[in-house]
């Protein structure tokens, strides 16, 4: 039986330390502690090194007693700043907050608390179970760094849950989208902006008209597109030289990404062109788009879990990326859940303790599911 108290505790104490990409380190060693007293075989890999972090991804296998392939639950360990010094709070309206200085982390430990305790309450119980295998992954915010180091021999599952999205329990992602991530380095030419503006070329100006003839933010259905920094120049008595501009696209297609990125260079390119400046271009794929065949046994035992607690199922399209358009790639064929976090990214970032007792729940059920 899944226990509240425990379950909360054990959440409390995992957003008490401070996780920021490639500094997962103390949090990973208390979980690897955790995990090898409840009888997991623990490893981890390089993907630190690789990185520049001081963690690499934790893989953990607990042995089954029933003759059921195993099952693969994953979650990661770090937060989007600001997460350090995070202070999470009980309200009276039994809704977990943090003081307001920081995240609260429910991204993404509100999915590993839950983990954690589903496994305790079926070893509690001393139930039969599946194999269980789970993977937590560093560096997922950075467009899932830690993971697309990941070393997928050391798992067996063939498919799996990931804990990583926002909402109520009961939602499963079936689409997600790819991402490209652009970077724009502009070239003009500096002068003095009052005796000889003529004489220059500014790469702000330059930038500016290339973001301006961009179709950006929701461009379709399946496609969206974003600026998310611009910096360059100095003192306003110089024509810029330089300029530097931060991108991304994302598509449930990946033709349409592909296109979108196209788009997004050739703009800059021109505007660049048009003002005799010049343009120097990053362009780097972070992950690809996957769909979920509805007829697919992850999804089958996830609505049959969500039938079993009397959960509505929403089954849905995604906007984000997540360390499953890794496994997926790599043949494990994986499924987002919800688990319960709301105002993700944020300061205001909350969790319900009724959503995070039915998402260890939901957990629980569907290791118990065929």
């Amino acid at each position: 039986m899944i226990q509240k108290e425990r379950l909360i505790q054990q959440f409390i104490e995992l957003t008490g330390y401070d996780a920021p990409p490639k500094s997962e380190r103390a949090i990973a060693d208390r979980v690897i502690a955790l995990l090898r007293q409840m009888g997991f075989t623990v490893s981890e890999d390089d993907a630190g090194a690789a990185i520049g972090g001081d963690c690499g991804n934790v893989y953990a296998r607990l042995p089954g007693s029933l003759d059921l392939p195993p099952l693969l639950l994953c979650a990661h360990f770090d937060s989007v700043e600001p997460c350090r010094g995070k202070v999470a709070k009980i309200g009276s309206d039994n809704v977990i907050r943090s003081d307001g200085r920081t995240v609260l982390g429910a991204d993404d430990l509100s999915g590993m608390a839950a983990i954690l305790e589903a496994v305790r309450s079926i070893q509690d119980d001393g139930r039969a179970h599946r194999p269980i295998e789970l993977f937590f992954s560093v560096a997922e915010e950075l467009h899932l760094l830690g993971s697309s180091h990941m070393e997928p021999g050391r798992l067996t599952a063939k498919e799996a849950y990931i804990l990583d999205t926002d909402g109520a329990p009961g939602l499963g992602i079936m689409r997600a989208p790819g991402h490209i991530g652009l970077v724009f380095d502009i070239h003009g030419k500096a002068s003095h902006a009052g005796m000889a503006p003529e004489k220059g070329v500014s790469a702000i100006t330059a930038a500016a008209k290339g973001i301006a003839a961009m179709r950006l933010g929701r461009i379709d259905d399946e496609t969206t597109a974003n600026i998310g920094r611009i910096e360059g120049g100095g003192e306003t008595n110089v024509v810029a030289e330089t300029c530097r501009v931060t991108a991304e696209c994302r598509s449930l297609n990946q033709n349409a990404l592909n296109a979108q990125a196209d788009d997004m260079c050739s703009c800059m390119e021109q505007a660049a062109a048009a003002m005799g400046a010049t343009v120097e271009i990053q362009r780097q794929t972070r992950y690809y788009p996957y769909t979920l065949d509805v007829n697919s046994p992850v999804v089958a035992r996830f609505i049959k879990a969500c039938e079993t607690m009397d959960l509505p199922c929403r089954l849905q399209s995604g906007g984000g990326g997540s360390d499953n358009n890794v496994l997926v790639r790599h043949g494990i064929m994986g499924m987002v859940l919800s688990c319960g976090m709301m105002q993700i990214h944020s300061c205001r970032e909350e969790i319900s303790i009724c959503d995070l007792a039915n998402m260890a729940k939901l957990v629980e059920t569907l290791l118990d599911l065929p």
